[in-house]
């Protein structure tokens, strides 16, 4: 037997072996079986340059094979990427990526106590985020879904290189198998190295006896390679709109697991009389990406029914008089294809001083008020025990509106007869009324529900009577602005 023939028996027997001790599906072990059976037998005496080409491509093939068997019998992270594809037929494409670049990592966490295992075999970490699995068996070895709350004394913690806490994991849920656990970085992580700290002293939920244990875990994660991975794209193109608002693309931060998309805005000395004070700081944009032929990717804040949304982050803060930075992070944006910024829309807090005047008496029929292109309703007024203090009583009143305008930091005052002030809380759901699948921008807030019956309330807080005549008037409306016309080709090539 010369060297060659050799190598090929134990290359052979070495992979035959490796096939057997994992547990393929029927359809991939048929492949592996047929890559097996094409290599070259031993006593082959004759050894051609096709065949050593045939030989050398039937073993990259199996080990295609092996590997993609590998990701998929991963017993938790495969088990969430095939429940996302069959039920939202949607993948994480950060975590595939990841799994691509071999930055899922096995922390061999298995902690025993009062008869129940926690366990962590794999977890991913990246400057966008960190996503961990985690497992809790019960003394039969059944996996306990419900059994551990992520509430004081319970919690898990994410420590920078210098020992500082820069996050905190959650339970997204998503799956059953096990506890899905995440923590979202708005700004990037700078650091080297994290530490993942779980603190788990009790399992039980609402009535349950509580069982005390201990089930601590703590563990390091590189994170050198994952910021190897990270490129920053500086980003071209500025607008300014018709009601004084600059806008200027900054620029692109892709990452393991996500992108991050930054601009800056500025308002103009005539928008920021409208909102002196702090109300210019009050603001929202609105905004998606498509495709060049115009297929949604993403969307942020749209009035769009059944829109595409992968945010995982955002922020804004103030850089100076009139500025605003923000950021925005993604599971994803085209990297090797283009793909358009379009603005839709946006909406700052400003002065109004819109006044509705009535008289509560005579709300056996419903009033309909128009302000600023929103509709109100009012239905009813009533006297109820305070929300604040069940000793006292407060004036509510009922309604239901048709929002043009945001609802966010709208601000309400009632005016007695005296014109003394009183302040209003909101309280009941807002909805999406009129959207269209195919446009972002047209769409109503409904205040309310009239399918149901359910009208939104304006409790006048202090307010103990039901006086003749009330006035209301919305010292602060949250501006909406959705007539904006620029979009940006990103990515670009040519």
């Amino acid at each position: 037997m010369d060297h060659h023939e050799r190598v090929d028996r134990d290359l052979k027997q070495f992979l035959k072996t490796k096939s057997q001790n994992m547990a393929i599906p029927d359809t991939v072990q048929h492949a592996v079986d047929n890559a097996l059976s094409s290599l070259p037998e031993p006593n082959a005496k004759k050894r051609y340059p096709l065949k050593r080409w045939r030989w050398a491509t039937a073993i990259m093939a199996l080990f295609v094979l092996l590997g993609t068997v590998s990701f998929f019998t991963v017993p938790t992270f495969a088990q969430m990427v095939r429940s996302l594809f069959a039920k939202d037929h949607y993948s994480d494409i950060g975590l595939l990526r990841a799994q691509e670049l071999g930055l899922v990592y096995d922390p061999h966490i298995k902690v025993k106590d009062a008869g129940y295992k926690l366990e962590i075999n794999e977890a991913v970490a990246d400057p966008t985020r960190v996503t961990m699995a985690l497992q809790l068996f019960n003394k039969k070895g059944e996996h306990d879904r419900n059994k551990l709350v992520f509430v004081d004394p319970n919690n898990i913690t994410i420590k920078d290189d210098h020992g500082n806490v820069v996050g905190s994991m959650y339970d997204m849920g998503l799956t059953n198998d096990f506890y899905y656990m995440v923590a979202f970085f708005s700004e990037p992580l700078q650091t080297d190295k994290i530490t993942i700290e779980g603190n788990i002293r009790t399992l039980g939920y609402q009535k349950e006896p509580l069982i005390a244990g201990n089930w601590d875990f703590s563990f390091d994660m590189d994170m050198k390679e994952a910021n190897r991975q990270t490129q920053i794209e500086k980003l071209s193109g500025s607008y300014t709109s018709p009601h004084g608002m600059s806008i200027t693309l900054k620029r692109l931060t892709r990452m393991v697991q996500g992108v991050r998309f930054e601009l800056e805005t500025e308002l103009d000395d005539t928008a920021m009389a409208r909102s002196p004070g702090d109300l210019w700081e009050k603001q929202k944009l609105s905004f998606h990406f498509e495709t060049p032929e115009g297929e949604e990717i993403h969307s942020v804040n749209p009035r769009k029914s059944g829109y595409s949304d992968s945010l995982m982050t955002s922020e804004h803060q103030v850089i100076g008089k009139g500025k605003m930075r923000w950021s925005y992070t993604f599971k994803y944006l085209p990297e090797h294809e283009p793909y358009r910024f379009v603005l839709d829309g946006y909406s700052v807090a400003e002065k109004d001083g819109s006044r509705i005047s009535f008289k509560p008496s005579e709300l056996t029929v419903p009033r309909t008020f128009e302000i600023l292109k929103d509709r109100l309703e009012l239905v009813g007024t009533s006297l109820e025990a305070s929300l604040s203090n069940n000793r006292t009583y407060e004036t509510v009143i009922t309604l239901y509106g048709e929002l043009e305008n945001e609802a966010t930091y709208e601000v309400w005052y009632a005016y007695d007869p005296a014109g003394r002030p009183y302040e209003i809380s909101m309280r009941g759901g807002i909805s999406f009324l009129n959207t269209l699948p195919d446009n972002w921008r047209e769409g109503l807030l409904s205040m309310g529900d009239r399918y149901m019956q359910q009208p939104i309330e304006f409790r006048v807080q202090g307010l103990e009577q039901i006086p003749e005549e009330l006035t209301l008037v919305r010292e602060v409306v949250d501006k909406r602005y959705k007539d904006p016309d620029w979009s940006v080709l990103l990515n670009d090539r040519e």
